[in-house]
């Protein structure tokens, strides 16, 4: 069974196809990473994966669930991380994760264990009962990503998993979404780090002008950047008419931590 089906997805915002018949399936176990410039589309893809949007044609469902038809059932199965990451700010990060647990439907007990062992992922135990508007941005995302594992679920969906975080915090961060899949957890993350997307994806897609131009299995002779380069340069930017400073030019110097 696929974690995520994505079939024939579009969605438009006026002249401007936003995201336009994009397919894809994601088995338990995998790590999918979507790449693409600024202004591709992959925000307002995981937005309609996540029932955030509702698409023009096309549906999701996750582990069989329609995510437009049976909301509630879908998103039990999935954690999510926004790419500017929501917290209530002058909740101390327990209580924001307690809060978490308590929606998510955990007891009291079971949220409390489950914090003393998340907690241990990134050394926050010392800030997580300060208000949260003292936080860093890196230390917002750490909580936002403990409070998607709290109720243990299926699937991870990340956007920009890795944007204000230190070196050591980035390794971290990966290593623990590899061990998440290796207990069967299935992950989709939209990045635009190279270098992250080439240590962690099992398999990755190539996202511009909203459509997935290129899909393939990451294997050790993969090199992203030179994929990334020949995908994106050879795609006409058809919204850049209409939305300029949204798609930014690719270079073959740029470097493999992305653009």
């Amino acid at each position: 069974m696929d974690a995520i089906c994505i079939k024939g997805i579009s969605k438009s915002f006026g002249q401007c196809h936003a995201v336009s018949d994009v397919n894809i399936s994601i088995n338990e176990g995998k790590i999918y990473a979507l790449i693409g410039p600024n202004g591709s589309g992959k925000t307002t893809l995981i937005k309609m994966i996540t029932g955030l949007l509702i698409p023009d044609s096309g549906k999701v469902t996750i582990y069989d669930y329609d995510i437009q038809k049976e909301p509630e059932m879908a998103k039990t199965k999935f954690g999510y991380i926004a790419d500017d990451p929501s917290v209530y700010e002058y909740l101390t990060g327990i209580e924001f994760l307690s809060l978490t647990g308590s929606l998510r439907g955990l007891h009291h007990h079971e949220i409390h264990d489950y914090i003393d062992e998340l907690s241990g992922i990134f050394p926050i135990k010392d800030i997580l009962y300060q208000p949260m508007v003292q936080y860093s941005r890196g230390n917002k995302q750490k909580v936002a990503f403990l409070s998607a594992l709290l109720a243990k679920p299926k699937i991870l969906i990340i956007d920009e998993p890795i944007v204000g975080l230190d070196p050591t915090s980035i390794s971290t961060f990966g290593k623990t979404l590899s061990k998440f899949a290796k207990k069967g957890g299935s992950v989709f993350m939209a990045t635009h780090i190279l270098s992250f997307a080439q240590d962690y994806a099992t398999r990755v897609g190539v996202m511009q002008n909203g459509k997935i131009v290129d899909e393939r299995q990451i294997k050790s002779s993969t090199r992203l950047e030179e994929l990334y380069n020949l995908d994106i340069l050879k795609q006409p930017k058809e919204c850049s008419s209409i939305y300029p400073s949204k798609l930014i030019p690719i270079k073959s110097e740029y470097s493999k931590k992305g653009i």
